[in-house]
């Protein structure tokens, strides 16, 4: 006889789960799917990206079947690991875009001239130098957000702050870092302006 998972709890699929029943998996997708594509969707800008969040999800989930212990619902389990699943999708694509932008900059300054290479090390210089002057719980929010990508929230966790401290110390280092550059200015422009002329 084919036993009908649709007519289990969440308690009894898990308890399936654990057994490694295929079929528990598939019912646990089948009423769940929905719910987290929306969250993943309502973070991402790809319906494709959301997706590949929600498969992650299960994926993890089969393969964490026989320790798996819950201490809340499994709907808040699943609906809080698509938003972490979200949000390291969403870091991973702002480090490949910070990326890509870099890289863009310095391969326009290597194609410009020996100058345009020079202004690009001495920002790379300068950036780096301001950011080693912010003080060091500042420093380290900017490097996280900054360098890998990281959302507040991960961050004010990690570094067990409020939130708005966290956002606290990301507009100050901004404020800091453009205030520092803007000396770099005028070198730019007569990099510009020369090579105009």
């Amino acid at each position: 006889m084919v036993t009908d998972y649709s007519q289990y709890n969440d308690t009894d699929l898990l308890q399936g789960l654990s057994d490694s029943k295929e079929r528990a998996l598939v019912e646990l997708y089948n009423r769940y799917w929905d719910k987290l594509f929306v969250v993943a969707a309502n973070l991402l800008d790809s319906a494709e990206e959301a997706e590949e969040c929600v498969q992650n999800v299960f994926l993890s989930l089969w393969k964490r079947r026989e320790t798996l212990l819950l201490s809340h619902s499994l709907n808040t389990y699943l609906s809080v690991s698509v938003k972490y699943q979200s949000f390291s999708m969403m870091a991973r694509n702002h480090r490949r875009h910070a990326q890509a932008e870099w890289d863009d900059a310095i391969d326009v300054a290597d194609t410009t001239s020996p100058e345009g290479e020079y202004i690009a090390k001495e920002l790379q210089q300068r950036i780096e130098q301001s950011i080693n002057r912010l003080p060091p719980k500042c420093q380290l929010a900017f490097r996280m957000s900054r360098e890998q990508g990281m959302a507040v929230k991960a961050i004010a966790e990690e570094l067990h702050l409020s939130e708005n401290t966290v956002k606290m110390h990301l507009k100050n280092a901004n404020k800091k870092l453009k205030n520092d550059l803007l000396i770099l200015i005028p070198m730019v422009l007569v990099l510009f302006i020369d090579k105009d002329l």
